[in-house]
């Protein structure tokens, strides 16, 4: 009889319950669209959340990495931020309120995702599993929760962030099932912040996340309100959304075997490349089937500048900065990417329309493969000798 691991059982239920949250966030866009916001307003808010990771993302890390356990500070952030949710409603009616309330939810929804992976990868390293098919169950929490949203709030999305607070509640509670996996720092000595930045590869990786996150980012923040200016339902923005990540599934269950194929920096170019081609399509298609087919691109920037980058910092990081260094990755992708893109972008929306930014993105993407091609190829080939 074979022996359950409950490391295991707790690492793949809690990513699919805290993924079914974050699911939900993806209508948020066209919710606020909804409340008659305007896409310079949202790229306001998605700029002040992202001004919030810059600040607070490497704190969060560093307090997990000296805490006892570092589930604790996913549990205690993951409540706080499900009781917010339930303010927003009421916040609706005024811009300043909403703005503020979303950026406290963000405060606390910050270390859930770095913590967890830096958890996740430690605890599967040790006991000799794969981290993909723990990071499957957030894709499978993920790709039924923005189904199910689509189909329990067809017509109005009001009752969005209510539903989202039930959500994260649970996932809180899912957290304090996860493995003991120490604070390296608890009780002991105190490794400096910046140690690992001296990694040339490292700041190499951060760079080039940067650029590629930009666009992904602006994605983030206004393709379902994209799919509302094109005059798409909840529901199919919903069956859309399922569909984009839809590879994500086979891919992650061999996902482990398929990064050692090719070093990290390799994936990198790839993802640049694959990127560039799905932004540049987004542009220009209007019909929901031909959209799902662009979007299915995702699966390269999924692969390429995070789970990749996080299995490659889980082992790449000093034990001591686990935490820390998958906080900074969070930080640079969602924090500084997603300021730029915000604002830029929201600003340059207004003024001439999303497909338009998705054409500079796909630009952006294609001169960063290029600027990049040279390091990147150095850098694989010396792994390979």
């Amino acid at each position: 009889m074979v022996k359950r691991d409950r490391g295991m059982d707790s690492l793949y239920v809690f990513f699919t319950a805290h993924f079914i949250a974050i699911g939900m966030s993806t209508f948020a866009p066209k919710f606020y669209g909804e409340i008659g916001l305007t896409d310079g307003e949202i790229g306001l808010i998605t700029a002040a959340v992202a001004l919030l990771s810059l600040l607070l993302q490497p704190a969060w890390g560093m307090l997990a990495d000296r805490a006892r356990y570092k589930k604790a500070v996913i549990a205690l952030a993951l409540a706080g931020a499900g009781l917010a949710c339930f303010l927003v409603p009421a916040a609706s009616g005024g811009f300043l309120p909403l703005l503020a309330v979303l950026c406290l939810y963000s405060a606390l929804m910050l270390p859930a995702n770095p913590v967890a992976n830096a958890i996740a990868i430690e605890y599967t390293d040790g006991a000799g599993r794969a981290f993909g098919p723990v990071r499957m169950m957030g894709t499978v929490g993920y790709q039924v929760s923005i189904l199910a949203t689509g189909f329990l709030l067809p017509g109005s999305l009001m009752g969005l962030y209510p539903f989202m607070g039930i959500m994260t509640l649970l996932a809180a509670l899912t957290a304090l099932l996860l493995p003991n996996v120490r604070g390296y720092q608890h009780e002991k000595r105190r490794v400096p912040f910046s140690s690992f930045l001296k990694d040339r590869g490292m700041l190499l990786l951060f760079v080039i996340a940067f650029l590629a996150n930009i666009p992904h980012q602006f994605n983030l923040a206004f393709f379902s309100k994209h799919l509302g200016d094109l005059g798409v339902s909840n529901r199919t923005t919903g069956m859309i959304n399922t569909f984009s990540v839809i590879l994500e599934i086979p891919f992650l269950f061999f996902a482990d075997r398929i990064m050692k194929r090719r070093p990290l920096w390799t994936w990198l170019g790839i993802g640049l490349c694959a990127g560039a081609a799905r932004y540049l399509l987004l542009s220009v298609l209007k019909a929901p089937v031909a959209i799902v087919l662009a979007q299915l691109l995702s699966i390269a920037h999924m692969a390429c500048f995070e789970f990749f980058p996080f299995v490659w910092l889980g082992r790449a990081a000093q034990k001591e900065l686990q935490a820390s260094a998958q906080s900074v990755y969070q930080m640079i992708t969602f924090g500084v990417a997603r300021i730029a893109s915000s604002l830029l972008g929201g600003a340059v929306a207004d003024a001439r329309g999303i497909p338009f930014v998705y054409a500079l993105c796909g630009l952006l993407m294609l001169v960063s493969g290029a600027v990049f091609l040279g390091p990147v190829k150095r850098l694989a080939k010396k792994h390979l000798q």
